[in-house]
């Protein structure tokens, strides 16, 4: 996406999706950077509704930033298949967002402030002013557990895509 202001981005992606969208339109708290983030996040979720009822709408709580990730709450009253979807497509974005710079939209490291109550923010270097100590260097990871097992997700920005691990020694019981 191009260099656009707040309020012009997001009303495109709203009026692009407003098919599955039900109440008001939250404004979303997170940086012009991170369009094409929020942009892909609900392109997702229109393949994932595909196969839903064309009457399905989904409830959007909040879109933000905390601690330099993407936070993304829905309500979205869909099937088990549906779900795992819209829960891949908000995984997908978060782990994008913790390697793009939230003021440009360029590939960025997660940074910190200095001292006790740092702030994070996720820049690139030419937007790293006030935030010297980078903090994250490797691809944005998660550990998660699900019923089968656990697993370590390690997402690939030049991919647009995750890797998903058994770790070993966990039983799936745990």
């Amino acid at each position: 996406m191009s260099r656009r202001k707040h309020a012009e981005w997001q009303a495109e992606i709203y009026d692009k999706h407003a098919g599955w969208i039900a109440g008001t339109r939250p404004h979303m708290s997170v940086g012009d950077g991170w369009a094409d983030v929020v942009s892909r996040l609900f392109d997702r979720i229109s393949q994932a509704l595909a196969g839903e009822p064309p009457s399905t709408k989904i409830v959007i709580i909040d879109i933000k930033e905390k601690y330099g990730e993407l936070r993304v709450e829905i309500l979205a009253p869909v099937g088990p298949e549906t779900e795992a979807a819209i829960d891949q497509a908000i995984l997908l974005a978060e782990l994008r967002s913790e390697c793009t710079c939230d003021a440009c939209g360029a590939p960025g490291r997660m940074r910190s402030t200095l001292g006790q109550s740092a702030w994070l923010a996720v820049t690139c270097d030419d937007h790293q002013s006030g935030y010297p100590r980078t903090v994250g260097e490797r691809s944005p990871k998660r550990r998660i557990k699900d019923r089968f097992g656990v697993f370590e997700i390690t997402y690939d920005r030049a991919a647009d895509s995750i890797t998903k691990t058994r770790v070993a020694g966990r039983r799936e019981a745990e």
